[in-house]
């Protein structure tokens, strides 16, 4: 569920530990953040390099984002581009 965070104004993706079990690949994030309109427009901002969580490129379009990756805390950031970023907080 996307929604605005009244303490920081950054676009959020909440997920419960459980929906992480498995992983979210990024290319649904993005499409859910609506930085993408398809997946194949999705995967060619992983491919081309735009794409960032954290600290870390993400040039796989079949990486996964899962539940061990919140282990220093509850929220990811996720960067597409110059100007384009949302959390991806685990919650409950």
């Amino acid at each position: 569920m996307t929604h605005i965070s009244v303490t920081d104004r950054t676009p959020a993706l909440e997920f419960a530990p459980q929906a992480l079990k498995d992983g979210i690949e990024v290319v649904s994030l993005i499409l859910m953040a609506g930085f993408a309109k398809t997946s194949t427009e999705a995967q060619d901002l992983v491919t081309s390099g735009t794409v960032w969580i954290e600290e870390k490129q993400i040039t796989d379009p079949h990486h996964h984002v899962l539940n061990y990756a919140f282990d220093d805390g509850e929220i990811l950031r996720l960067s597409v581009g110059a100007g384009k970023h949302t959390t991806i907080r685990r919650v409950g």
